[in-house]
């Protein structure tokens, strides 16, 4: 059975859309130990069923993060093969070690990007990406300030909270609203841009992220993605219709039957758009980055979920 905190936790899931990805893993990590610290293993069959009942409703709640995914995908195949009670011990010693590796692995993803960066002398970047804020940031205490251009992001803001952080930490910010972006591109030198997943068919980021890098591109502007590999994705797993939606409320109420509002947070950027991904691996493009994408396997009880 899952508790009832349990529900209230994955409805906090689906109605928090202002958290960002790095914050409902973290979240995700802590509800995932409760339930399986607090469970008691019988037979291997139904505890596997139960695991991926736990993982589909995990996904379930954001199905665009690569996070989720490759949390629970992981967490799976390190019980495969096991006897019950060996999984629930396998399962909280693969949380635990996930939830220490994640500090580890945003800085030296930083450090690598920060010292790519730091050649350019204006940077532009769309939304709030944890680990570009965590790469922009690290430059300015190296003493590498850059003149930073960023919006609002909208419907949520989360633009403005970025522009804050990087000003507090050295960087000279300009912040404008979401179109402004296109206009300044002739000023920038290169686009630094966060990924809620990458697979072959894509990176799913902000909407808008499609258009900005296509006119970056046309222009000759670098465009860096900045995102660990545990936002690689299985491309058999990936689908453009499951891309995450906001209540339309959000930017207005439909107040007739003539008036419809669409709220959909993300879309696709095909691979060549990008110039290049910068992990903890180091920088990725061409067939590398697709040899490393291939390298992600889906457990079977995760497909067609």
């Amino acid at each position: 059975m899952l508790s009832k905190r349990w529900r209230q936790e994955i409805d906090k899931m689906i109605a928090d859309r202002r958290a960002s990805y790095d914050e409902i893993v973290s979240r995700a990590i802590t509800l995932l130990i409760d339930a399986i610290g607090d469970s008691v293993p019988s037979d291997a069959a139904s505890y596997r069923q139960w695991l991926l009942r736990l993982s589909r409703e995990l996904i379930g709640a954001r199905h665009s993060s690569a996070h989720l995914f490759r949390l629970v995908n992981g967490m799976l195949w390190a019980t495969e093969g096991a006897s019950a009670q060996e999984m629930r011990q396998r399962a909280l010693t693969y949380l635990q070690d996930y939830r220490a590796n994640l500090a580890v692995t945003l800085e030296e993803l930083a450090e690598s990007a920060a010292k790519v960066l730091a050649a350019y002398p204006t940077i532009m970047t769309f939304s709030r990406s944890t680990t570009v804020a965590r790469t922009l940031t690290l430059m300015a205490e190296q003493g590498r300030a850059r003149a930073i251009y960023c919006s609002e992001g909208r419907p949520n803001y989360e633009g403005q909270t970025l522009a804050s952080e990087l000003s507090w930490a050295g960087m000279r910010v300009t912040l404008g609203v979401d179109m402004a972006l296109f206009g300044w591109l002739p000023q920038i030198r290169a686009l630094a841009i966060g990924a809620d997943s990458i697979s072959s068919q894509g990176m799913v980021s902000k909407l808008g992220t499609a258009a900005l890098t296509r006119a970056a591109r046309e222009l000759e502007i670098p465009v860096y993605v900045l995102c660990t590999s545990d936002k690689f994705m299985p491309a058999e797993y990936y689908s453009g219709r499951d891309l995450d939606s906001g209540p339309r409320e959000e930017i207005m109420p439909e107040s007739n039957d003539r008036l419809s509002v669409s709220n959909v947070y993300f879309d696709v950027t095909p691979l060549d758009q990008i110039t290049s991904v910068m992990t903890e691996q180091g920088r990725l493009q061409g067939d590398e980055l697709l040899s490393a994408l291939r390298q992600v396997r889906i457990f079977p009880g995760l497909r067609g979920r």
